[in-house]
């Protein structure tokens, strides 16, 4: 199986402390993606998702999240016609699509650009995924 790479954008929020990003395309559309190993799922922002997608076809599911900063969020489930990770295709991807403007507005403060979304735990480990942080890129299996 081939490995592809892609970049990792480290970004100091404070001294030692980092977010890590990276650049995909959906469809066409470039997206920046906050990778998180923490998060169970892939997630959009909902008013960042519909940049990407004509569908209006969403099946919201009340879901308990942790680490969103509340117990409960209202959670729809889509999917993606096609997402490139450099020269890796995947497509009919499953994602949620919920409200982060809790974090891009927290990104504005800092005089950060806005996420479109998250790249979770469940491509990463659909992907055999590995983050090399000395060289700043991560390998995706297909």
């Amino acid at each position: 199986m081939p490995i592809h790479s892609i970049t990792i954008e480290p970004i100091a929020l404070e001294p030692g402390n980092f977010h890590l990003f990276i650049k995909v395309k959906i469809g066409v559309k470039s997206a920046r993606l906050l990778l998180d190993t923490g998060a169970s799922r892939t997630a959009f922002d909902t008013t960042q998702f519909a940049k990407f997608t004509q569908s209006k076809h969403t099946n919201p599911l009340e879901v308990q999240s942790i680490g969103l900063g509340t117990n409960e969020v209202l959670t729809s489930i889509n999917s993606l016609s096609s997402i490139r990770f450099g020269d890796l295709k995947l497509t009919h991807v499953e994602v949620a699509v919920l409200n982060l403007s809790h974090v891009n507005e927290a990104y504005q403060q800092l005089g950060l650009p806005k996420i479109d979304g998250v790249l979770g735990a469940d491509l990463l480990m659909q992907l055999k995924a590995i983050v090399n942080l000395k060289k700043l890129e991560l390998k995706l299996t297909a």
